[in-house]
């Protein structure tokens, strides 16, 4: 909330896209009172399952990516075995 509110103060809704980014736009909708805090951490939650939906079926076409499990306890050692 406060670096919405900072950003507002340098102009981000002067911007084209910037006010429309992920968070801020729900962030600017409380700031306005067109929803509450609550909507608006649901509309941010929300989107940012869309978006990471849109980002993995987009990804998971390029074939050169290979994927790996945050959660898993040999993440860094699968990782290092990659760039090896």
């Amino acid at each position: 909330m406060e670096e919405v509110r900072s950003l507002v103060r340098h102009g981000l809704r002067d911007g084209r896209t910037a006010a429309r980014a992920l968070g801020y736009q729900q962030v600017l909708s409380f700031l306005d009172g067109s929803i509450d805090e609550a909507e608006a951490q649901a509309e941010t939650v929300r989107a940012t399952r869309r978006f990471v939906r849109r980002q993995r079926s987009w990804f998971h076409r390029d074939h050169r990516i290979t994927w790996l499990d945050g959660a898993d306890p040999a993440l860094v050692s699968a990782a290092l075995a990659l760039v090896e």
